[in-house]
């Protein structure tokens, strides 16, 4: 599987609190903040709006409602398309355009006008580029062919450092809820976490709390401006990270978390550098290999995968990353 790129806190309650709720992941509503719509009653992704395109465009901010006006005025003598008369009109651009028929054709959700999102999500920034277009690809071929009941936890994972595990997992995550699907993305890496940046969200309490026995209900966030997506974030960074992970708290939360949702991502760290990617991989069970092109070097591949394979862990292939 390959994707080419264009581009490239919270109140921590009171021990007696936790202690109360540590065993919740075993069993009890413990979701019941995130749990989903009957998918019959959701606004599903991919439902094309009934609204004008621009009607959109203001809605966006991308023209005013004067503009909007004018445009229209002059649509029957350009004899063009509305979004190709605000170009002609030099009233948006490209990228404007690309946004405003993206959220018309349901690839995202109108709450996240204001969503201060990170630069690496590029199937937000750059919703109709290829990028977005092959992840949407990738996550198809995931769920028909690899993801079952069962089988449809996934780290996502690299031999070395910096060939964008975290990159990769984010815009994945958008692309599956895009797609319908209920997902999960957890940031396991205690080394340098990324997700709640990518995401704008809060670092605290996370999953490092989570393992220390604060209830999933506290650390398990849903995603405002998308319909299926939620996030786990790394929380306060451990001293002990390989230890915290090893604990057997992170397979349960795992084996809980996969009857709730469609799937779910776990961003880990690079794999050469600390036993972490592994002991997460073993508690998913699978794992997705992300593969840097010009900079993975192939004895680190191959490392990786007889590791993963003396364990048991399933391997649901590799993603070569080209940017």
């Amino acid at each position: 599987m390959k994707a080419s790129s264009d581009t490239p806190p919270t109140e921590i309650p009171t021990r007696a609190t936790t202690v109360a709720k540590k065993n919740e992941v075993r069993g009890g509503d413990w979701l019941a903040e995130v749990r989903w719509p009957d998918r019959e009653n959701a606004l599903a992704p991919g439902r094309f709006l009934q609204q004008k395109l621009g009607d959109i465009m203001v809605m966006l901010e991308l023209l005013s409602s004067h503009d909007r006006d004018t445009v229209l005025e002059q649509q029957p003598q350009l004899d063009l398309p509305f979004g190709q008369c605000c170009l002609r009109l030099k009233l948006i651009d490209d990228e404007g355009l690309s946004q405003a028929l993206a959220w018309q054709f349901g690839l995202l959700s109108p709450a996240s006008k204001s969503f201060n999102f990170g630069k690496d999500l590029v199937v937000i920034s750059n919703p109709l580029g290829r990028y977005a277009d092959a992840l949407r690809s990738i996550g198809g071929r995931l769920m028909s062919a690899w993801v079952k009941p069962g089988r449809n936890v996934l780290a996502i994972t690299s031999a070395e450092v910096g060939e964008g595990r975290s990159h990769v997992a984010a815009n994945l995550a958008i692309s599956l809820d895009q797609a319908g699907w209920r997902t999960l993305l957890i940031d396991a890496d205690f080394r340098k976490p990324r997700q709640h940046i990518n995401f704008d969200s809060p670092q605290h309490p996370g999953l490092s709390r989570l393992l220390c026995g604060f209830a999933p209900d506290e650390v398990v966030r849903r995603i405002p401006y998308l319909n299926r997506l939620s996030l786990v974030t790394s929380g306060p960074l451990s001293p002990n990270p390989s230890e915290l992970l090893s604990r057997s708290d992170l397979a349960v939360f795992l084996e809980k978390a996969r009857e709730y949702y469609d799937i779910v991502l776990v961003d880990t760290p690079a794999a050469s550098n600390f036993s972490d990617a592994e002991l997460i991989a073993g508690a998913a069970g699978n794992a997705l290999i992300i593969v840097r092109k010009n900079r993975t070097r192939d004895r680190s591949i191959q490392g990786l995968v007889n590791a993963f394979a003396s364990r048991g862990i399933g391997i649901a292939g590799s993603i070569l990353n080209v940017h």
